[in-house]
């Protein structure tokens, strides 16, 4: 996926670095954490080969992964995860990105966000979850870069 050094420098300017250590993170390419005192997120670019049948239980598996890889703490330091999943085909899938993201903080791990690009297509379509306070600035820098290379499908 050609833009995935653009969105390490446009999220870096946030204060994510990079997590070399992908192991484990199903279809990962790219695994970027933020973590402050008060604040844990993380953003992941995963790529199956084709649209995961249960897309569900595929994004439970990365979200649950992902936690553990940046070491998340239940109930006191939980995690929000955005989520861009790139795959041939997502734009006929009948997916609906804004279905999968969180309703309500478990203080656990949480998809904030899910990104769906079809680089067949050549679309991307977004699904975001409240707390756009401190997250939205965030899912508005992977739209950016999202945008440069691919057309945003309403």
């Amino acid at each position: 996926m050609e833009p995935l050094p653009e969105l390490v420098s446009a999220l870096s300017a946030h204060g994510f670095s990079q997590v070399s250590e992908l192991q484990g993170v199903p279809d990962a390419v790219l695994l970027l954490k933020r973590q402050t005192w008060n604040t844990n997120r993380a953003v992941v670019v995963v790529t199956p080969a084709q649209v995961p049948a249960d897309f569900a239980g595929y994004l439970t598996e990365v979200r649950k992964r992902v936690a553990f890889r940046c070491k998340f703490v239940p109930f006191f330091w939980g995690i929000g995860i955005q989520v861009v999943v790139v795959a041939p085909g997502l734009q006929g899938s009948g997916i609906d990105p804004s279905r999968h993201v969180a309703s309500v903080d478990n203080q656990w791990a949480i998809v904030q966000s899910v990104f769906l690009v079809d680089p067949g297509s050549g679309t991307f379509r977004v699904g975001r979850t409240w707390g756009q306070f401190v997250t939205g600035k965030f899912q508005n820098a992977i739209a950016g870069v999202l945008g440069r290379h691919f057309a945003r499908e309403e």
